[in-house]
């Protein structure tokens, strides 16, 4: 490990002084080739560190839902579900609350204050995650408790939410938190469509709500990239998602307004007490190379159709 952390700063330095002194463009590409063989060589190291629980279970690790130290049995499906669930939940909410901040922000307030609006959204996005976190824990889940049981009642539905922190409480606070980071890249792609374009667009007696919608269809590559940016960033989360979810480990539920766990989560609530048993760190790792490679999956996925779009 130590070697590998040498020759990785060994060639940081290097790209820094090519970069610097000698040729950005040549320096711009060793450092982005570094980055690359970084995340290769963590995903390697999960596989590394997980093989012993792979080659006593193999793939049904990620198909089992069973987790109990005392017996050395551990299998990731609920947290995989729970992750799939919240990260859903949340895009879904995101997609038109970012699509709205940057259609607002740039369309719709006075020139004076865009800047103003727009560095309060970028704020939003740098704060820390355990603020959200604990608003989430004392403010947003007791609310949503009420309010979803108040409408189930009136549905006749009976209480379905019984507890503040459920999949559905980490779902609306992701959501939260993951608006900033797509409004950012829609907002983006919004101030480059060119003045041609947008004076065509009024020309032809567009209204405001008209033109809008063609701007946005104009640049649907950023509003896709952003998303899955933003999707992304959902799955990764950690910290916040922790405090709210519910912690349930060990039943399997595809209810929302249930507690339920996430792979960041799970990783994060168990690693403590990991050591004290045999599999259990190697089951966490396989939790992390999962969640590693579909990670790797959904920002390829944005950087390629941000990469494609041309405005």
């Amino acid at each position: 490990m130590t070697i590998f952390l040498v020759l990785f700063v060994v060639f940081y330095l290097l790209s820094a002084f090519i970069l610097l002194f000698i040729k950005m463009k040549w320096g711009l590409r060793l450092i982005a080739a570094v980055n690359v063989v970084i995340i290769a060589a963590l995903i390697a190291l999960f596989a590394w560190i997980a093989y012993p629980i792979l080659e006593r279970d193999g793939l049904a690790v990620f198909l089992k839902s069973d987790w109990n130290p005392p017996r050395e049995s551990y299998g990731v499906l609920n947290a995989l579900v729970g992750t799939l669930i919240t990260s859903a939940i949340a895009i879904a909410i995101a997609m038109p609350l970012a699509v709205g901040v940057a259609v607002t922000i740039n369309e719709l307030l006075p020139r004076k204050l865009r800047g103003v609006f727009g560095a309060l959204n970028d704020l939003t996005a740098a704060m820390p995650t355990v603020i959200y976190g604990l608003w989430g824990l004392f403010f947003l889940g007791p609310l949503l408790q009420k309010a979803v049981n108040v409408v189930a009642l009136w549905l006749g539905l009976g209480e379905v939410m019984k507890a503040p922190s459920t999949l559905f409480t980490a779902s609306i606070l992701l959501a939260i938190m993951i608006t900033p980071y797509a409004a950012a890249v829609i907002r983006e792609g919004y101030a480059l469509v060119p003045r041609h374009v947008e004076e065509a667009i009024y020309a032809v007696g567009a209204t405001k709500f008209e033109t809008v919608l063609v701007k946005l269809r104009y640049i649907k590559g950023y509003v896709y990239g952003g998303l899955f940016l933003a999707l992304g960033r959902a799955m990764g989360e950690t910290v916040a998602v922790a405090m709210v979810v519910g912690g349930n480990f060990a039943r399997f539920t595809l209810n929302p307004f249930e507690g339920g766990i996430t792979i960041s989560s799970l990783i994060a609530l168990q690693f403590l007490n990991a050591e004290a048993y045999q599999f259990m760190v190697p089951a966490l790792f396989a939790a992390a190379l999962l969640l590693a490679v579909v990670g790797v999956a959904i920002n390829a996925v944005a950087i390629y159709i941000l990469q494609r779009t041309t405005v």
